[in-house]
């Protein structure tokens, strides 16, 4: 009985303190309808001031494993075997792993070529240098409008000497590092680890440049992956070739000699010139071994960078965006509008504490 009277008590506490709440708030709902309208046309403020932003996006379905010396080459081992190339001592080698693929697009090196590329802006309706386009939209933006730029000039930062600067190490200014920062966050790599697809999105103040970027970023992740598989074999092919030149000229040197020495010595049987014959014999001999071993590598390694090349399959290629991404301004007024409306019944609620009796 007693425990259901303390229920009831308060039960009948609570109930009179809502009725309560209500009151004040009905009493004071002007005040919370101006501050509710007021953050409203805050966030309408707000939302026509920020500029709009489009977003494309590109995927790609990578070779995700090198083919085996054993399917992979099966078709021109018939070829290779004619021409006495054996293929059986080629092994796979592993490309840059897919869920590498953000890094490189991530990277400074990427990231200034971008800002050095050229790029028709349909905003402008000319064609600029990807940098100036993005100090323009700087110039724009709400935020500098209403405080200004950041005037930091690294006061602490020590002079530095070019000079001093070691070889491929990349220097860049206060103004360079805030434009390749920005442009960090507007590209991204994504890998769905279940089905291997590689997305590659960009999301930029004009759809064109949007499109350009993405377009760019597949070329050159494509072409960075490719350069490291085949890089080596490359290097190989060239200081091959170099090597069968030089094996051809000394072969057909030590042939013209033998020729030669052979037109000169019809009908002699002095063994001096028997053996002098002999030698010339060896030379040629070594000199044609030499020159079919290096052309057999040669053509192993021409093989070899058409295996090792890999395989970009594009899903969705790169489109201009026809609508914007970015902002959702009707979102943005109504969250605005409903934290006006939490702000002024909490402002409300705390003025009226005494009378309420539910703060203390």
């Amino acid at each position: 009985m007693e425990t259901n009277q303390i229920q009831e008590n308060t039960d009948s506490e609570m109930t009179i303190d809502i009725g309560k709440i209500l009151k004040v708030i009905k009493i004071n709902k002007w005040t919370i309808l101006i501050v509710t309208i007021f953050s409203a046309a805050l966030g309408i403020f707000i939302a026509i001031n920020i500029p709009n932003e489009y977003a494309s996006q590109v995927q790609i379905l990578p070779e995700l494993e090198s083919k085996d010396a054993a399917g992979g080459l099966s078709k021109f081992k018939s070829l290779a075997g004619l021409a006495g190339v054996d293929l059986g001592g080629m092994g796979g080698t592993d490309a840059v792993r897919p869920d590498l693929y953000p890094n490189i697009l991530q990277s400074t090196p990427f990231l200034m070529n971008v800002m050095n590329m050229k790029v028709y802006a349909s905003k402008y309706k000319k064609t600029m240098i990807m940098s100036k386009f993005m100090e323009e939209n700087e110039n724009q933006e709400l935020s500098t409008r209403i405080f200004g730029k950041s005037d930091d000039k690294e006061k602490d930062m020590p002079i530095i000497n070019p000079q001093t600067i070691p070889l491929e190490t990349i220097r860049l200014d206060k103004k360079q590092d805030d434009l390749i920062k920005d442009l960090q966050k507007r590209v991204g790599t994504t890998l769905d680890k279940k089905t291997g697809v590689i997305s590659i999105s960009a999301k930029m103040q004009d759809p064109v440049i949007a499109a350009t970027i993405v377009r760019y970023a597949q070329d050159y992740l494509t072409n960075y992956v490719v350069n490291y598989r085949t890089e080596k074999t490359l290097k190989d092919i060239k200081f091959l070739g170099e090597r069968l030149n030089e094996a051809k000229r000394r072969y057909d040197n030590a042939l013209y000699s033998y020729s030669s020495y052979q037109d000169r010595n019809k009908g002699l049987f002095l063994n001096i010139a028997k053996d002098q014959g002999k030698k010339l014999q060896y030379e040629v001999d070594l000199s044609y071994n030499l020159y079919s071993e290096l052309a057999k590598q040669l053509e192993e390694a021409k093989i070899k960078v058409h295996r090792e090349t890999p395989i970009f399959k594009v899903l969705e290629p790169a489109q201009i965006p026809v609508k914007k991404s970015e902002p959702k301004r009707s979102v943005m007024v109504i969250g605005f509008a409903f934290l006006g409306l939490i702000l002024s019944i909490f402002y409300v609620l705390v003025r009226n504490y005494k009378s309420l009796g539910i703060f203390g």
